[in-house]
């Protein structure tokens, strides 16, 4: 351990728990499991004891008597005790593995202060004082499985998290190994004090833990092994006195029999499937997956039109129409090839290929026979369309001021949308009455031969129409290309259920949000869009309205008459009531 490390302020085990967490001999397993797996492995090693069917009786021939007496004493037995077998046979197909069979990982009961898991069977409460409440989550990249996100409100901000990912055997790694890894990412970022890694016991179960603290950031986490997975749970606040009791809360866990975990979870508890997308809510997607109920549109003189999103674009003429679009796969295999792992985590992957389907993809230039086109003659236009409720942890914003809601999208939306994880800047702006992101970025990467990265210019238009995430990406060599690109009309039909309301005017607010999501303070005023009119993600102005009828919003007198010169201002400088000379155009 490093020097300067005081060790006072961190949580640590009382006595009794590490005395028992660093002598294997304290070490117990609950009662079940033990009675479970002698039960199996009874019945793998069977012999049957019947005579006419035993299979060891060619051992002892010339014992007929005796084995004739050991034959009635074990009917006799079998037959006094029949409800003794009964109970072993319940118990047996109540053992764990059978239960937890007809569960997922993520399957858990959850109340207002209490968290019961019904596939491990465990169940702890959370501490009144930190008003935890659940949130959504995205489904990670890896094979972890998250089963609980809590957190509570400032200045605390106490938070527990507990993931599962699975284990299989040897050359996977294990509950240790996983946090020797996490506790090497804390100190490659540094810490300021530090509990090294070390053993408890919880339960009856060895459960890994160390504690570390950056600043007013403080988190415990700890790891065990169970039913084929590694539990990894984080317990964290910006409050000491908070750390401590989550960790007390936690040290208070108790283990149990799956099949019990409702009678554990108690009247106030509700369902819980986990933060992210559930196992069962996958399958489901996957047997009737919605991409494929989805209406592919139709081109008509270089417009695109689903009457079924109700979305139509009218893209650059003499475009070639392709099946896919190419940049983003080409991004992907890249990144995968060079950092060796999948850009999606297998559920992310499945519910992608469930959900989301391409409408339409048109290149500036027609590929090749070998596939490929020259670089400086390329250009992409890819719309795609996903439902909404297939993605029910990442909510689209409502409102293009909220910029912490925008901010939790955009992150939720690259674990699904490996291109958004190389914009550099976001903004949003209102037009047709909704709300639009538009993100940026420059993407570096490499086909297969080329000696140089190919540098592309992208942007990724998103919004919501009728219960869809409607995603439009934009790709070009350079920027001023693209910002031509992006010039292209998108339009948006009436929704049928409100088909017959008056249409109202929007104003239209272009908010830009800086790298890492903070917006600034003064919002650029756009132009006003009514229902079902057209726009352009680069010029947000609906089609047909004229160019000086923007208005700020919230200005009362924007459309009164005024005597100024068409891009002056009040603030411009004026010289005793003559002219303004001509400004210099050097």
């Amino acid at each position: 351990m490093g020097t300067g490390c005081t060790f006072n302020a961190m949580i640590v085990p009382d006595a009794a728990r590490a005395e028992r967490g660093n002598s294997t001999a304290g070490i117990l397993e609950p009662l079940s499991r033990g009675w479970s797996s002698a039960i199996q492995g009874a019945s793998e090693g069977h012999v049957d004891s019947c005579p006419l069917r035993a299979n060891n009786r060619g051992k002892g021939r010339g014992m007929n008597l005796l084995r004739t007496l050991l034959a009635v004493l074990v009917c006799l037995l079998g037959a006094a005790c029949p409800q003794a077998q009964s109970q072993n046979t319940n118990l047996d197909s109540s053992a764990i593995p059978s239960a937890t069979a007809e569960h997922d990982p993520e399957d858990a009961f959850l109340s207002p202060n209490h968290y019961t898991n019904a596939y491990f069977g465990f169940e702890f409460d959370f501490p009144p004082e930190a008003r935890l409440k659940p949130i959504p989550t995205p489904a990670t990249s890896d094979r972890r499985i998250r089963l609980l996100e809590v957190v509570g409100p400032a200045p605390q901000h106490a938070g527990i998290s507990i993931s599962a990912y699975e284990y299989k055997g040897k050359n996977w790694t294990d509950a240790k190994g996983i946090l020797r890894h996490q506790l090497d990412q804390d100190l490659y970022v540094g810490v300021e004090e530090l509990h090294g890694l070390s053993k408890t016991t919880i339960d009856g179960r060895q459960f890994y833990y160390f504690e570390t603290r950056k600043g007013i950031e403080q988190h415990v986490e700890l790891a065990t092994e169970s039913g084929g997975y590694v539990l990894l749970v984080v317990l964290e606040a910006n409050d000491p006195q908070m750390v401590k009791a989550l960790s007390s809360a936690f040290y208070r866990l108790k283990f149990f029999p799956p099949q019990e975990a409702q009678q554990y979870a108690g009247p106030q508890a509700s369902a819980y499937e986990g933060p992210a997308i559930s196992a069962q809510r996958l399958r489901e997607l996957k047997e009737s997956p919605p991409a494929q109920r989805m209406d592919p549109g139709k081109i008509q003189d270089g417009v695109y039109r689903n009457t079924q999103i109700g979305v139509r674009f009218e893209f650059p003429k003499g475009w070639s129409i392709q099946p896919q679009g190419a940049i983003e796969p080409a991004v992907s295999r890249y990144r995968e090839k060079v950092s060796g792992e999948p850009v999606m985590g297998p559920r992310e992957r499945d519910v992608m290929k469930a959900c989301r389907r391409t409408l339409l993809s048109a290149w500036k230039t027609k590929p090749g026979a070998d596939g490929e086109v020259p670089y400086d003659e390329f250009g992409e236009v890819t719309l795609s369309a996903m439902p909404l409720a297939c993605f029910p942890n990442i909510h689209f914003p409502d409102d293009a001021h909220d910029a912490d809601t925008i901010r939790r999208f955009l992150v939720g939306l690259s674990f699904s949308q490996p291109l958004q994880r190389d914009m550099t800047d976001a903004r949003t702006y209102e037009a047709s009455g909704k709300t639009f992101v538009v993100t940026h970025g420059t993407i570096a990467y490499k086909e297969e031969g080329d000696a140089l990265s190919r540098r592309i210019s992208v942007s990724i238009v998103l919004t919501q129409h009728r219960g869809y995430l409607l995603m439009w990406i934009f790709a070009a060599p350079h920027d001023a290309e693209l910002r031509e690109l992006m010039d292209a009309r998108m339009g948006f039909d009436s929704d049928p259920a409100t088909r017959d309301a008056k249409a109202s005017a929007a104003s239209s607010v272009e908010k830009t949000l800086e790298p890492g999501g903070a917006a600034p303070s003064e919002a650029v005023p756009e132009r006003a869009a009514s229902v079902g009119s057209t726009v352009s993600p680069e010029n947000p102005t609906p089609k047909g309205q004229p160019e000086g009828s923007s208005a700020p919003v919230n200005s009362p007198v924007s459309s009164r008459p005024s005597l100024l010169r068409p891009g002056e201002t009040a603030l411009d400088e004026q010289i005793q009531g003559k002219p303004l000379p001509k400004k210099s155009s050097q």
